[in-house]
């Protein structure tokens, strides 16, 4: 059908003066004063009441009658002219304070306050005609280029053109807002078609693709555009937050532009990204799953990696790629990192209590972000979470990537000598795919070097893979350093390993991660069904490595066996 148009003498919704309040209480009072005063003056000189009176006061009192009808007439009537001025003045400074807050500094565009007001007269408007309101979310693309090439002053500029083109293009029927940074809002009260408002998104994104002439400089830039329908059964901020929803997914698009559908609401982003991780967080949705760390030559488990889930309830386990970096940006991995180092000391408690006399107990390894390294009570919550488990702390490795130790050096330094202090030791994770500085391992004083598996890999295949797992191997053993090959797939690479000297392993051709319980049972099965022991009566752990074979009534559990019957948590 063809789209409703308003006509003239139709109140448009979006005018920016039908937000701005110009009737204030002090006018309403000030014009009733005028008003009563004016009737009381008509009514007394009808009446011939200054007369009475003024001749009743000078019979009486002497007084210059002209002097106080002066007195009586001017006095009013400067207090009136000047509370005027006053009130004039008032309504004006109110009018532009109100315009300020309602508008862009820079662009002069209404901003976000505005918007929120405006968002709920729009799906009032759609719904006279029988349809909902379209909310296009703008965002630029590269214009943080922009202000790193050419300064800020014209980056400014580029963000006030923007504005202007925007404006022209769409039109006196929708309303644009400047939203934050490099975002915008446009608001189509009344769309014909869910194609109508794409087909729209389109236009935007071709219009600003148009390069920019700013003085000597010509400048292309490039938007992506999501877009959400709402209308008076919806909360503004809701509608707001689907558009913005839709357009992170539509910087994935080819077109660039994507209308919001109810599934992207499982999907994380800067809008929907704090909200819901707080959520989990509360909800006690994280979890840590536990990936063996294996003894090459008897396939026996030695210690176990931490790995952080999220249990979502409406998508399930989801890897840690998945939110990690939403975790860093909203600084909810300090809590998350915390309740991390909790589960992780409880755990190698509970393994270490079930620990046969005579066995070595299992070592726990775990992450930490560069953020949580920089925080000033970082060693107090290891410690406390120590403290609380009552673990053994050489049960304990703190994983670091290359990267966090270089953001931060001093810190690092400050934090990983305290947590040596307190027995914990140091794992350098992902080795080879930072900086690789042989200072880190000399400065840090680790322990335990992880092998990055994208080498692993290529054993067998690469000579310049075998060639670096090989020298790798040789550095750490002549350094002390316990190696750990990383993304293990087979048994080739496994007899690869042995060849070259790697004496641990850890990857999928020995076993997913998995739940505690899973490997409590794998534990279990490798201790030959010895009852568990007090972990008072284990002896004193060895630094990590391949332990003395087992008792003969209890054979070595090759774990790639046991995958065929053990339940595999998803990665």
């Amino acid at each position: 059908m063809a789209r409703k148009r308003k006509t003239s003498t139709d109140a448009h919704p979006l005018r920016i003066e039908h937000l701005v309040e110009t009737e204030h209480k002090a006018g309403v009072d000030l014009a009733w004063i005028v008003v009563f005063g004016t009737i009381l003056c008509v009514l007394a000189i009808a009446f011939a009441v200054p007369d009475a009176v003024l001749d009743r006061v000078a019979d009486t009192s002497g007084l210059n009658v002209n002097g106080v009808l002066a007195l009586i007439t001017v006095v009013p009537l400067g207090a009136s002219a000047f509370a005027f001025r006053r009130y004039r003045d008032a309504v004006g400074a109110q009018r532009e304070l109100t315009h300020l807050s309602l508008h862009d500094a820079l662009t002069g565009l209404p901003n976000r306050r505005h918007l929120r007001e405006v968002l709920p007269e729009a799906f009032r408007y759609a719904k006279r005609f029988n349809t909902k309101a379209a909310l296009l979310f703008v965002d630029l693309d590269g214009f943080k280029s922009v202000n790193d090439t050419y300064g800020h002053e014209v980056g400014d500029r580029l963000m006030q053109a923007v504005g202007e083109r925007l404006v022209r293009a769409a039109g006196e029927d929708r309303w644009v807002a400047r939203y934050a940074g490099d975002e915008f809002v446009i608001i189509d009260p009344a769309p014909t078609t869910l194609e109508h408002a794409a087909r729209f998104a389109r236009e935007m994104i071709s219009t600003i693709e148009v390069p920019f002439e700013l003085g000597a400089d010509r400048i292309a830039i490039s938007a992506s555009v999501g877009v959400a329908y709402g209308d008076t059964t919806d909360e503004p901020d809701d509608v707001l937050r689907d558009a913005d929803t839709a357009m992170y997914d539509a910087k994935h698009s080819d077109s660039r532009t994507a209308v919001f559908s109810e599934s992207m609401r499982l999907r994380l982003t800067p809008a929907t990204a704090e909200r819901r991780l707080q959520r989990a967080l509360d909800d006690g949705e994280f979890r840590l799953l536990y990936q063996p760390i294996v003894a090459l030559r008897t396939s026996r488990i030695v210690g176990c990696e931490g790995l952080l889930r999220w249990d979502d309830p409406e998508r399930g386990m989801i890897p840690p790629g998945d939110f990690l970096s939403s975790l860093e940006e909203t600084g909810l991995i300090l809590p998350v990192g915390r309740w991390v180092l909790e589960e992780a000391c409880r755990q190698a408690a509970v393994w270490a209590g079930q620990t046969p006399s005579g066995q070595t107990p299992l070592r726990v390894t775990f992450n930490v972000s560069p953020r949580q390294l920089g925080q000033s009570d970082f060693i107090d919550d290891l410690s406390g979470a120590i403290d609380a488990s009552g673990v053994d702390p050489t049960l304990l490795y703190l994983e670091l990537t290359e990267t966090s130790l270089i953001a931060d050096p001093r810190a690092a330094w400050t934090a990983l000598s305290a947590a040596r202090e307190l027995g914990v030791g140091l794992a350098l994770d992902d080795f080879g795919t930072g900086y690789s500085s042989l200072s880190h391992l000399r400065n840090f004083d680790f322990e335990l070097l992880k092998l990055d598996g994208t080498y692993v890999s290529g054993l067998g295949e690469r000579a310049t893979d075998e060639a670096i797992v090989r020298h790798v191997a040789s550095l750490a053993r002549a350094l002390g350093i316990a190696t750990v090959a990383e993304g293990v797939q087979d048994g080739k690479q496994v007899e690869r390993l042995l060849e070259i000297g790697c004496e641990l392993g850890q990857g999928y051709f020995f076993s997913d991660p998995q739940p505690p319980t899973i490997i409590g049972s794998l534990l279990h099965r490798q201790y030959g069904g010895s009852a568990a022991q007090s972990p008072t009566s284990s002896p004193a752990s060895p630094p990590l490595g391949d332990p003395a074979p087992a008792p003969e009534a209890a054979a070595p559990v090759v774990l790639p066996k046991l995958r065929q019957t053990t339940p595999v948590a998803p990665d």
